[in-house]
């Protein structure tokens, strides 16, 4: 285990010019691209040696990109343990001069020694207790520091550093976050998997389902003469269309009308912005940035976008540029859906149970849909300041929403029920 007098000399130094130096070869390989690209051949070149010499210029290529993928690896991990060091040096700094000013002293192996035995202070004790804790703090963090930085040292010695399907070496030049949820190049559509409590026409239907269905309908045309929930008509509307097609819901009107969802983009862009400045320490000025996917930590307060969305996947990419020492963030905010029932819970608002309307996907009458909403912020902040909340507009008051918009197509009123009673 590592020695507090060697955690002592660690030198942040070292290791931000270790981090410079693999910067600087990797720049070197990223300057082979055009070499690479004009080196498939003469184009009036066919045959099997041409298939093979163009197979073994794809394999160096891919190579190439993983080489880069894996030194901006090592780039970040040694930038980041460079900066851990300096705040943990910094640390070790301010409890040294605690422990001076009241006459302790700190060993090489962290012991706490007290530099006046005889004194007659009935809170010595309280103070050496309270300087041990922190030397035993102080040295997790070492090792924490120490780990993270062996770790991704051998993740990229095993070739198990991702190049992200890159098809050319600065897409390969990949930053990661330390808690790897964003990452630099284009947008990566995430693959997001939703549960589907009700097997899809899997159910005969019965008198009372078709008694059940007056009722939904009822209801559904009721709010939509009323001009209510126009969102939400809108997508239960769709539920019935019985298509199962994707559709799009108005993220900036929901952004306008819903504080829940206000709040939801605010967090993923004040998150994305504290992503970027990480990502700005490792040398770029101007890059394109990807995230992962989360749940939206917050849900809709109104009715309308409570049944119009609910809870859902959110997640950003964006552009940023560092001009002197202004940073700019053009991000652009997704959600992802699935409008379903989930067998067992109920609407917020009214208390109906999720299972009377999954029962019309069991029966084959309303088919659920995949959903997604999109919009863009831009954002800046001071070089080393990201900001902790956005300003702007009045939070929404949560009020009940009114539209006279409807999205119609073949209505569930004359549904297309042949033989065994179900939509097809």
């Amino acid at each position: 285990m590592t020695s507090y007098a060697a955690v002592r000399s660690w030198n942040p130094d070292a290791l931000e010019d270790a981090a410079q130096a693999v910067r600087g070869r990797k720049e070197r390989i990223l300057g082979l691209q055009d070499e690479l690209d004009m080196s498939f051949g003469p184009l009036v070149w066919h045959g099997k040696n041409a298939t093979g010499a163009r197979g073994t210029l794809a394999g160096l290529r891919d190579r190439a990109e993983h080489t880069v993928a894996e030194a901006a690896h090592v780039q970040k991990a040694l930038q980041d343990a460079a900066d851990a060091v300096i705040e943990l040096r910094r640390e070790l700094d301010e409890l040294e001069d605690v422990a001076r000013a009241n006459r302790f002293g700190i060993g090489p192996d962290g012991s706490i020694r007290d530099g006046d035995p005889g004194s007659k202070d009935k809170n010595r004790p309280r103070i050496a207790q309270s300087l041990a804790e922190r030397v035993t703090r102080a040295m997790s963090a070492a090792k924490e520091i120490d780990d993270r930085l062996a770790q991704a040292l051998a993740t990229a010695a095993a070739g198990k550093v991702s190049d992200h399907g890159a098809t050319t070496l600065a897409d390969a030049d990949i930053t990661t976050t330390a808690d790897g949820k964003y990452h630099t190049g284009p947008p990566e559509k995430p693959t997001i998997k939703f549960d589907e409590d009700f097997v899809y026409d899997s159910e005969e239907s019965g008198l009372t389902d078709h008694l059940s269905k007056a009722r939904w309908l009822a209801q559904l045309r009721a709010a939509q003469l009323a001009g209510l929930m126009p969102d939400a008509t809108k997508m239960y509307e769709h539920y019935w269309d019985n298509t199962g097609t994707p559709k799009e819901w108005d993220y900036e009107k929901a952004y306008r009308e819903d504080s829940g969802i206000r709040r939801g983009v605010d967090s993923e862009v004040t998150r994305a912005a504290r992503a970027a400045e990480e990502l700005i320490r490792s040398g770029r000025t101007d890059f394109s940035m990807t995230g992962a996917p989360s749940g939206a930590q917050q849900y809709p307060e109104t009715q309308n976008w409570q049944k119009a969305v609910g809870g859902y996947q959110i997640w950003s990419h964006g552009n940023v540029k560092v001009e002197g020492n202004k940073v700019t963030m053009v991000v652009t905010v997704e959600g992802q859906d699935r409008y379903n029932f989930n067998r067992g819970q109920a609407d917020i608002a009214t208390g109906a149970s999720d299972n009377g309307n999954g029962r019309f996907t069991e029966i084959g009458w309303a088919k659920p849909f995949d959903t997604h909403g999109s919009m863009t912020k831009t954002v800046t902040w001071e070089l080393g300041n990201p900001p902790t909340s956005l300003t702007g507009d009045a939070m929404p008051r949560d009020q009940m929403v009114f539209g006279t918009e409807r999205d119609r197509g073949p209505t569930p009123d004359n549904p297309r029920e042949p033989g065994r009673n179900r939509a097809r």
